[in-house]
């Protein structure tokens, strides 16, 4: 169901799919990768170019789309459709290099790697990032000559169909794209599907747990993207304006709904007070209300059960001993959004602590040695990304490999982009997005050898 989360209405219902109707969807799937696996990589190539300029030229219409099925401002929006076409652009500019053939030494008299299409790739993906976590699987998939079809969350479906008309309207082949409305039953019958290779995934680490065991029990590959309690580490000896900038941005943007955001902002002793003090003015001087007013910097939460749990976890901390500095639920008129709230003195085993924090809360936290600061960083299940701020080189790459996670950020902020594989470790997953990495997950890595006769 498409529920707009800003003015509480319905936009509109669709209904699940027939098992005949999915049926025949695999069948058109499979025809269409059986003739997709022989086109030329240059002509691959010109339709993901030929996508980037068809999400460009609707670049508005889609952020629009966004805001009001899962709240997200419009600025965001836009900004997340230009950033799937620069990635249909990447792998159209990157993918011959990558998927040539490599020589290699061997006891034979010569020996290839070679990367092959499989097939069919499921991907079962999110509502916070609609356009851009779809994005990243299906074009490494096109661009290595695999099929997919799209199990999108059921408050998205508006978007997932407009992403499937944009790859009718690139040029792709008919039956090698489609948008699927399945029942959780449905779901496993297509992961035990033999036309069905692999399963990439991006959603909660529950989630992950439930679809794995499926795609376990049949063989299949995955690739899952999973949840984060991302640290955000300061020192002292880093311009404290500049890390606020940073952690106001990693914590907030998106509402908060975001694995790979600042959940933890940890700051050294020395400097605590300053930063506390300066992002607080931040998150205060923060616009929040309506998605489609481009001066919006925070929208609604993507539903009202969000916005509970959210309340949930913050009180409970505040019952433990923190105190909480700013923001909070707003009032009954809109109920799904949340002011973003700064949260310190947070007891280390309450749930703004121990638990993945999905919206506009930051609990701050106080360091005083690089030990601490890691022992705190890797104290939780995830491990999807971390940030590092001091000018210390030594101390930050140090300090970068004994972090447990997939991304670390030096003076910067962990984001995905299309020239680095993306993915975590622990709860947050496992395998690669993105990149020369994402591109070959789902491929045949074949070794070919010829010995003389």
């Amino acid at each position: 169901m498409s529920f707009n989360p800003w003015l509480q209405r319905q936009e509109g219902t669709f209904q699940e799919m027939s098992g005949s109707e999915l049926s025949l969807i695999l069948d058109r799937a499979g025809e269409a990768f059986r003739q997709w696996r022989g086109v030329s990589l240059d002509t691959r190539c010109n339709m993901l170019k030929e996508m980037s300029r068809t999400l460009l030229a609707r670049r508005q219409e889609l952020a629009v789309l966004m805001a009001s099925e899962m709240g997200k401002p419009v600025t965001q929006g836009v900004a997340e459709v230009d950033k799937c076409a620069l990635l249909c652009t990447w792998y159209a500019e990157h993918t011959p290099q990558i998927l040539k053939p490599e020589r290699r030494d061997s006891s034979a008299g010569e020996s290839y790697v070679c990367y092959e299409p499989q097939g069919i790739i499921l991907g079962i993906m999110p509502w916070n990032f609609p356009f851009w976590q779809v994005f990243r699987f299906i074009v490494p998939s096109f661009a290595g000559g695999n099929a997919a079809l799209l199990k999108h969350a059921s408050n998205v479906p508006r978007c997932a169909l407009a992403i499937e008309e944009i790859v009718h309207d690139a040029g792709f082949p008919a039956g090698i794209f489609r948008t699927i409305f399945p029942s959780h039953i449905q779901v496993s019958t297509l992961i035990a599907d033999r036309r069905v290779r692999g399963v990439s995934l991006t959603g909660s680490n529950i989630a992950g747990k439930k679809i794995a065991s499926v795609a376990g029990g049949h063989l299949k590959k995955m690739v899952m993207e999973l949840g984060g309690s991302d640290p955000f580490i300061v020192f002292p000896d880093v311009s404290v304006e500049k890390a606020v900038e940073a952690a106001t941005f990693s914590r907030f943007q998106n509402g908060g709904q975001s694995c790979s955001a600042a959940k933890r902002i940890i700051v050294h002793h020395d400097i605590y007070d300053e930063f506390r003090d300066k992002f607080l003015s931040a998150a205060i001087a923060l616009r929040t209300g309506d998605p489609l007013d481009p001066h919006t910097e925070v929208g609604p939460m993507v539903s009202v059960a969000a916005a509970e749990e959210l309340e949930r976890q913050l009180e409970e901390t505040i019952q433990a001993g923190a105190r909480l500095l700013c923001g909070g639920r707003a009032g009954e008129e809109r109920p799904a959004l949340f002011i973003p709230a700064v949260v310190e003195d947070v007891p280390l085993s309450s749930p703004l602590a121990c638990e993945e924090i999905f919206g506009p809360v930051a609990p701050l936290f106080r360091f005083t040695s690089a030990e601490e600061a890691v022992k705190m960083a890797n104290d939780t299940p995830y491990g999807l990304g971390a940030a590092i701020w001091t000018s210390d080189e030594r101390l930050a790459m140090d300090l970068a490999h004994e972090i447990d996670t997939g991304t670390v950020a030096i003076n910067g902020v962990v984001k995905s982009e299309p020239g680095l594989p993306f993915g975590g470790v622990k709860e947050s997953g496992y395998g690669r997005e993105l990149a020369v990495e994402g591109l070959r997950e789902f491929l045949n890595i074949k070794t070919v050898s010829v010995f003389k006769p």
